[in-house]
This record gives C-alpha cells, structure tokens and sequence, in this order.
C-alpha cells in the first residue's frame, strides 16, 4: 500500500492534535516523516468521523487525536497552556443531567410522536376496515336485492295499523315488482279506517327506502287481497313520485261505522255521568270535513222532550266528561284524524263547540 510520508515538527506532534496555542521559544525544532493508511477509529461500536484529525503512524506507532477520542467517550478535554498539558476529566454531574435530560426530552418526544403515529394507524385500518365492509354489504345488496328488500319490509312493515302484511318481492332489468298481501275479510276494520291519504304515504315510505339503496331502480306493485282474490291499490313510481289507483276504496263506512257507535254508547243512557242526565237523549252525526284526515261531529240534544234535563247539566262537569267521552272514542278508532264538532239544541242554536287537534288536544268552549 503507497504510504503518504509529510513533515511535521515536533510541537505538533507533542500537542496531539489539540487545538490550543502556546509559545514556541523554549522548545527544539524537529523533522519527521509519519504515515497516513485511512486509519479509522471505531468508540463503542461506531465509527466517528475525524475530519481533517486523521490518524497517522510514526515511528511503528499509531497517533490518535485525543480530544476526538475523549470526547467519543463522553469526557471533557482541556489544554493548560502554562502547563503544556492535556488535561481529561469526566463531565460534571450537572453536564450529565443536561444531557440525561436533553435525552428524556427527545424520548418524550419520539413517544409522543409514535402515539400519533399509533392512533394514525388504528384510524386508517378502522376506515379500510368500514370501506370493505360497505362493499361487501352493497355487493350482498346487488347480488340478493329481493331477499334484502323483502327482509326489509317483514322487519318494519310486516304490521302496520294493526294489520298483518305478507311481502313478495321481485326483481327484473333493474326494476322491483312489491306484491303485499293481506286477508281483507280479517282485517276488514282496521283497513276501512285507513284513508287513501294514509295509504298513499305508506307506499311513498317504502319506495323512499328503494330509492335510497336503489337509486336506479324502478318501483312498482299492488296490494292484495288474499281472501277475495283481488288487488285494492295499484302504486307505480313515475319521475321520481308515486302514482296511487285504489280499487273500490270508500271510507264511507269508517264514518258511518263511528257514528252508529257514538250513538249506540252516548246518544242515551247517560245518568252513569250524572243522575241528572236522566232520560236525556242526543243524536250524533259524523261528517266528512274539508279533508280526509279530519271530521266534523254534530251533537243534536232533544231539547224538546228533555229541556230540563238539559239545563240541569249543560256546562258541568258531568257534561264536560260526556263530550270528552265522545271525542276520545273518535279520535281512537280514527287514529291522526283532526275532529271537530258542536253540540246544539232542537231548534239549532249552538250549546258548546269542542275541537281535538291531530296529536290528541282537547279543547271544549260552552256557550
């Protein structure tokens, strides 16, 4: 190996690199040759980088620098210049502190730093795990949308205003065919007090959860009549809404039905309100009012036959109960219907009028 061979003077080589200066006038002058081998040194297991300290061999010895090595080391090199010596001593406890504490910081750190990280992390997989998730529930959905849509209705609308509904559903080209079935001679009360209205909006929330997994698809179907054979609603969604046909659909009964009841359980017989009520009797209409969802009831009193009676308990207590009695039978068998209604006497003149809201409220104003 080619050696490189430099001159140094003996100073240099007595002050081993420290970086210090000192009066030259007391010491000799000397010429040497040293040989420099891209000697490396290794502290601890690591490599330190010497920089323009690099060490060289005189003399079948090896030169070092001592302040790079000591300081490798961790120690404090000084140079006492009225002295000419190299001093080395270990740091000061407090140095060490510093430097403990310079270290704690920066673990502190990296820790603070690897939570971040952590909590990234768990973050990413929780959403990748969501996202693959979701797709596999919109592949089921696709691949199954009959079974879905239809374990959709059995589990939310299987019964609906006390009636009990049987679902089929069918899928072609992108569009659902929805059969619901239900024995009419069964339900026959509870279906005749339900309105077109009512009927309309339930169809309308079931083509709303379509609509919403299916935005594509179309939406059509009947509901049947598995007793006589038939279909009473025809529904089909055209443009985004839902066209409705009913098929012999008349909510005349629900009334008619009502007003034979209140007269049959408030039109006579009433001393359990009060014993003055005596004989007296009322005959009690039910009208159809304004819209489908609301009704008007006409309280006629026989103040003909029965005009004592009459004003013994007309604004009391007893006949407050009366009407409240009758109000509340409406508004149970007709279920959201706002009603509305007066009582008045044989010749026609208004006694009370009373209203009861949609959510039930009650409110009755005697004359």
């Amino acid at each position: 190996m080619k050696k490189k061979v430099l001159v140094f003077s003996a100073v240099v080589l007595v002050a081993v690199f420290l970086i210090s200066t000192f009066a030259f006038g007391a010491s000799a002058a000397k010429d040497i040759k040293v040989y420099y081998k891209n000697i490396k040194i290794k502290v601890n297991g690591k490599i330190i980088n010497v920089g323009d300290t690099e060490p060289f061999i005189y003399n079948e010895r090896t030169y070092v620098p001592i302040r790079l090595v000591s300081e490798a080391l961790d120690k404090v090199v000084e140079w006492d210049n009225n002295q000419n010596m190299v001093i080395i001593n270990d740091k000061s406890p407090s140095e060490l502190s510093q430097q403990l504490a310079a270290k704690d910081a920066q673990i502190q750190q990296l820790t603070y730093q690897n939570s971040l990280l952590q909590g990234k992390v768990i973050e990413l997989q929780k959403t990748i795990e969501e996202l693959e998730n979701q797709i596999k529930e919109n592949k089921s959905k696709k691949d199954d949308a009959e079974e879905y849509v239809e374990d959709y209705l059995y589990d939310n609308y299987s019964k609906w205003k006390d009636i009990k509904f049987d679902f089929t559903v069918k899928e072609s080209k992108s569009k659902f065919t929805i059969t619901i079935k239900f024995d009419r001679n069964k339900y026959k009360s509870e279906w005749n007090k339900l309105t077109e209205t009512k009927i309309k909006n339930w169809i309308e929330e079931i083509y709303d959860f379509i609509e919403d997994e299916y935005p594509d698809y179309g939406f059509k179907g009947t509901i049947y009549d598995t007793k006589a054979k038939e279909d009473l609603v025809e529904f089909e969604e055209s443009k985004g809404k839902i066209k409705v046909k009913f098929y012999d659909f008349d909510n005349t009964t629900v009334y008619e039905e009502l007003e034979d009841d209140l007269n049959y359980y408030f039109g006579s017989g009433l001393t359990s309100y009060h014993k003055n009520f005596g004989k007296l009797k009322a005959d009690i209409e039910v009208d159809e009012y304004e819209d489908d969802e609301e009704i008007y009831i006409t309280i006629i009193v026989d103040t003909n036959n029965y005009s004592d009676e009459w004003e013994d308990v007309r604004d009391t207590v007893a006949a407050d109960d009366w009407l409240y009695d009758i109000i509340e039978y409406a508004y149970d068998e007709l279920e959201d219907f706002a009603i509305y209604g007066h009582v008045e006497n044989s010749k026609g003149k208004t006694q009370a009028t009373f209203e009861c809201s949609s959510s039930g409220r009650i409110k009755i104003n005697w004359k």
